[in-house]
C-alpha cells in the first residue's frame, strides 16, 4: 500500500498570512498564521488578558483541524499552485 506523502497541511485550504480563528483557553481568538508545520500553525495574536499575554506571549500552535477561515491572504501561494497546475494540465 502506497502512503500519501502530503501532510495535513498540504492538503489544508491555510498558508502563511491568512487569518484565521481559533478557540483558546474557551475563548474565540483571531490571528493570522506565521508558520506552518506537519499538523499545525504558529498564529499570532492579541489578548486583552494580561494571564493569557503572559502565558502565550501573543503567539499559540493550533492543529489545523481546529482553525476557521477569516480570511485568505493575498500572496496565499496554494492557490497560486493550484492554478498553475490547473494551466499546465489545459495545455
Amino acid at each position: 500500500m502506497v502512503k500519501d506523502k502530503l501532510t495535513s497541511n498540504d492538503k489544508s485550504p491555510f498558508d502563511i498570512g491568512d487569518k484565521v480563528s481559533f478557540k483558546l483557553e474557551k475563548n474565540t481568538f483571531k490571528g493570522t498564521i506565521e508558520k506552518a508545520y506537519n499538523n499545525a500553525y504558529l498564529i499570532a495574536f492579541k489578548s486583552n488578558d494580561p494571564v493569557l499575554e503572559d502565558k502565550y506571549h501573543d503567539k499559540v500552535v493550533i492543529s489545523n483541524k481546529k482553525l476557521k477561515m477569516v480570511k485568505m491572504s493575498n500572496h496565499n501561494s496554494k492557490e497560486s499552485k493550484q492554478k498553475e497546475e490547473n494551466t499546465d494540465e489545459k495545455k
